[in-house]
């Protein structure tokens, strides 16, 4: 055998090794993907299925904000496309797709207060109700949510208040509602499709319990 017939058997060997070596790390890597990822925020500790993290909150560690995405009514994961192919029903899909942040209670007040003791001097006079026993209200124009109306439980919206943008036939992008609420030190806001609003105490359950279940 010549000098360059060995030199090349030795390289396509070489090759082969590397190219080996390489498929075997793309599956070692696929397979030691995390089930679960954690993160904390403030002093939380949370625990998640990987799914439920959106991009910016994918790495986990210590977060400012942990971003995260489920599907109603069940809370099952959504933050990434997986489930996303040809046949995908997009506007469908957007009509379960709940977004969840999460992040260190401030001094701010307390969002249960939010309705009585903030928003309800913007408001303006008139009231609607609205499926699922809800009391609506639009904010004055002028005013720092102008654009928007509050959804609330009557009388003062303590155990859910939802501020969405009002309806607008010209809007390109789809209406959405977000609902604010506090658990001991963490500040949580949820937002979904203003087509759920008469689903709010599923929402809010399904949203505190994720929650609560997610803490270590």
């Amino acid at each position: 055998m010549s000098g360059r017939l060995v030199a090349f058997v030795l390289a396509a060997a070489i090759f082969a090794l590397a190219a080996g070596a390489a498929l075997l790390v793309l599956r070692s890597g696929a397979a030691d993907a995390p089930a679960t990822r954690e993160a904390i925020v403030g002093a939380t500790r949370f625990s998640l299925p990987s799914g439920y993290f959106r991009p910016q909150s994918r790495g986990g560690g210590r977060l400012q904000r942990l971003d995260l995405a489920a599907f109603f009514p069940d809370f099952t994961p959504a933050g990434d496309d997986a489930d996303v192919d040809a046949k995908t029903d997009l506007a469908e899909r957007y009509q379960r797709l709940l977004f969840i942040s999460i992040q260190p209670a401030d001094s701010s007040l307390d969002p249960a207060e939010r309705p009585s003791r903030l928003y309800a001097r913007f408001l303006e006079t008139d009231r609607w109700s609205h499926p699922g026993g809800l009391v609506a209200a639009g904010f004055q124009a002028g005013s720092p949510f102008e654009g928007q109306e509050l959804y609330f439980v009557a009388p003062e919206g303590r155990s859910f208040a939802a501020r969405c943008g009002r309806p607008d036939a010209a809007r390109k992008t789809p209406n959405t509602c977000a609902y604010d609420f506090r658990i001991d030190d963490l500040d949580v806001e949820l937002r979904f499709p203003a087509g759920l609003l008469s689903e709010w105490q599923k929402l809010s359950e399904g949203a505190r319990g994720l929650v609560a279940a997610a803490r270590r």
